[in-house]
């Protein structure tokens, strides 16, 4: 397995692991949506010699997955940084629209479209962890959703 492959795991799951350990309902929900999407990723991805010359239907679908339970989590959780993710996500996700209805897309740009935005979604849920343990210390609490059950 390539070196960046496994260097962005261990970063994938270490981010995952302090979201799990010190954040929120949001942050964990994001941080098990994130490592379950790319875990699936590398299940359904051809990367093989044609890898990226024809659009990746199994990991699109896997995208569309992780952009709907994310844009639900960003409705629901008070609090902003959901929407950052969102967005980054959506683009990446895009990426597979475009290479469907312009096949002449060049199978580097497809995939470093589909993969880099991986990375600053993952620096994001980091600081949204920090943030949270920052405004616990604060406030004493610091509310999960912008609904509460039983409003």
């Amino acid at each position: 397995m390539d070196s960046r492959v496994l260097a962005f795991n261990a970063f994938a799951i270490g981010a995952s692991a302090y979201a799990f350990a010190k954040g929120g309902a949001p942050e964990r929900i994001a941080g098990a949506s994130l490592l379950a999407a790319s875990m699936l990723t590398r299940l359904v991805r051809d990367s093989g010699p044609t890898g990226y010359v024809h659009p990746q239907l199994g990991v699109l679908a896997v995208d569309m997955t992780l952009l709907s339970v994310l844009v639900v989590l960003a409705l629901y959780a008070d609090r902003f940084w959901p929407f950052w993710i969102v967005a980054l996500h959506a683009l990446g996700t895009t990426a597979h629209v475009v290479k469907a209805i312009d096949p002449s897309v060049l199978r580097l740009a497809y995939a470093i479209l589909v993969q880099a935005w991986a990375y600053p979604i993952t620096v994001i849920l980091i600081v949204a962890t920090v943030r949270h343990r920052r405004r616990l210390l604060q406030n004493g609490r610091d509310p999960d959703w912008s609904i509460q059950p039983g409003a």
